[in-house]
């Protein structure tokens, strides 16, 4: 009988946390002339060329790339991930902002929490973190677009601001430009390999530096090592998925492998490495009690507003109204009801306004903002009319301080959730039901959007009504940091508490909400813990940096462009 695969490093998860530790310890063996064989990914999904992505809402397609998750308790909450390898950079709209001072500064807490105090351990500050920030962006090559490379969506949601007396500015994006057609579908994937993924760039690097990525094995359970094990400490348990071929359920197919390792990194995201510890749990009972617990949405609340064409050619002076589905998915954003609000007394009342691109499938969700208010608008003419018109609304994405409401109630067999069927929905087995912070800043949010819009008529203020709680595509916590286990999982460094060599180095980690779009405070963190990692790799068995070793930014590496018919 063959025991365990052995390698030094386990990696779950090929996002952004799990693909910047790939690639920063790749540098590490390289520099010190080892193996990077030695270091394996595992991703629950299957890997894609960019030109195998679709530009359309597919359902096969769909239940390919994308996890739906619907929480069974509380206000209630809809919670999208990705299923690729390189995670959710597959299909986030590449918005990449450094998150405000005040968010690390923060003391609100969610009601359950015990005591007083700041959330973020105190290691974590603004000042500390920008140079993570730079690294980061330097990798996924973010870039401001200027003024006149904005959408129209954008530019009207500017000029409207401007308009109302707000300030309005440009989003920076992980965009090449050179490589976007403006065709604004980044949400099932860029086709023409403009937008900068992890697999363009750390986990691309990684595997030429000889980093293995497995795909279709999605990891179980862990537990200790054996006592006799020489050094390595963590036993997984990966099965393997059926992904691939003319009917992939999508689920465990009944293989599995075991791997030991020296080092464990979770980067499965805040709906993946937290179950997965939850399953674990009985086995490790050094883990924190709060595995599961402070599971976020980074504040997420969308919104739409329908505009008046004869108004704004009126009240705006701009022409060429409409077409709002072309263009980048996200260009302006204000940070009017955020900047110049210091302090704790303004905590958990601040948010950030930004112009988003949403699938076409929820032009639906939205109530038709029509009087009276209240009243059921999900048919009936109003609505018709309200549908048939969804390219003259833009979306809006609030980004409020909340305090993280969900929580984990049981640990699924597999995955982040129950899996009914092959499709994309899974039924999830955990609460989020919104605090009154939470709930008063969303109502504050919405008051703010509907006083801009509806300044000289100039837009219809578009709740959205048709589904309880809130609909999240960008998952937090649940193994959040902090500064002892009574408060969360693991420490400043993502190490465990309680648990040598055992990290969670993704979203996961993160402890509040952070009033901007979380992709570069996921990758400044992981580049952060990443880099504590390595300074302190002898310790964990794995080679010692040489002097003078340091980190490079990863090259780009990307395949045949492909030009629109």
């Amino acid at each position: 009988m063959t025991g365990p695969e052995r390698v030094d490093v386990c990696i779950v998860g090929s996002g952004f946390g799990g693909s910047i530790s790939a690639w920063r310890l790749a540098e590490l063996y390289k520099a010190a002339g080892e193996d990077a064989a030695r270091i394996l990914v595992l991703e629950r999904g299957r890997g894609y060329e960019h030109s195998e992505f679709r530009q359309s809402m597919d359902a096969d397609h769909l239940a390919e790339v994308y996890k739906l998750a619907q929480s069974t308790v509380g206000t209630g909450a809809q919670v999208v991930t990705a299923n690729a390898v390189g995670g959710g950079s597959n299909l986030y709209l590449a918005a990449s902002l450094r998150a405000p001072s005040e968010i690390f500064e923060r003391h609100d807490r969610n009601p359950a929490d015990p005591g007083e105090g700041r959330v973020w351990p105190a290691a974590i500050d603004r000042k500390e973190m920008d140079r993570y920030y730079a690294r980061a962006e330097a990798a996924l090559r973010v870039r401001q677009p200027s003024w006149n490379e904005v959408s129209k969506s954008g530019g009207l949601w500017a000029a409207t601001l401007d308009a109302a007396g707000h300030t309005a500015d440009r989003v920076p994006v992980a965009i090449d430009f050179d490589r976007c057609v403006d065709a604004k579908w980044c949400h099932t994937g860029c086709v023409f390999g403009a937008k900068n993924t992890v697999t363009t760039n750390y986990l691309a690097s990684a595997r030429r530096a000889g980093v293995r990525v497995r795909e279709s094995r999605e990891a179980q359970l862990i537990t200790r090592a054996a006592p006799n094990a020489s050094g390595y400490r963590y036993l997984v348990q990966a099965a393997h998925m059926s992904n691939r071929g003319d009917s992939p359920t999508h689920a465990p197919n009944g293989s599995s492998d075991q791997i030991e390792c020296k080092v464990l990194i979770l980067a499965a995201g805040a709906m993946g490495t937290s179950p997965l510890l939850l399953r674990s749990r009985l086995l490790m009972p050094s883990l924190s009690s709060q595995v599961g617990a402070h599971l976020g949405c980074n504040g997420d609340h969308i919104a739409a507003l329908e505009y008046d064409e004869k108004q704004v050619r009126r009240v705006l002076g701009l022409p060429g109204y409409g077409e709002f589905y072309k263009g980048k998915p996200i260009t302006t954003m204000t940070y009017d009801y955020y900047a110049g609000r210091p302090g704790r007394a303004h905590d958990g009342t601040r948010f950030t306004l930004q112009e988003i691109f949403l699938s076409t499938l929820t032009n639906f969700l939205y109530d038709d903002g029509r009087s009276p208010q209240g009243s059921p608008s999900f048919f009936g003419v109003q609505k018709k009319r309200s549908i048939s018109h969804w390219n003259s609304h833009i979306e809006l994405l609030a980004m409020v301080e909340d305090t993280n409401d969900g929580r984990f109630l049981i640990p699924p067999i597999s995955g982040g959730g129950i899996q009914p069927s092959p499709g994309p929905v899974v039924v999830g087995t955990f609460s989020y039901d919104f605090s009154e912070q939470s709930m008063r800043v969303r109502e504050v949010a919405n008051k703010a959007m509907k006083k801009i819009a509806e300044r000289k008529g100039l837009a219809r203020f578009m709740a959205l009504t048709e589904s309880r709680g809130t609909y999240v595509a960008h998952p937090l916590g649940g193994c959040r940091m902090a500064e002892d286990p009574a408060l969360g999982v693991v420490n400043h460094e993502c190490e465990a508490f309680g648990n040598d060599g055992l990290f969670c180095i993704d979203s996961s980690a993160i402890p509040t909400s952070l009033g901007v779009n979380p992709s570069l405070t996921i990758s400044a963190v992981s580049e952060r813990a990443a880099a504590h990692l390595v300074r302190k790799a002898e310790r964990h068995g794995l080679p010692k940096a040489p002097k003078g070793f340091r980190h490079r930014t990863p090259a780009v590496h990307v395949g045949k462009r492909l030009t629109p018919s």
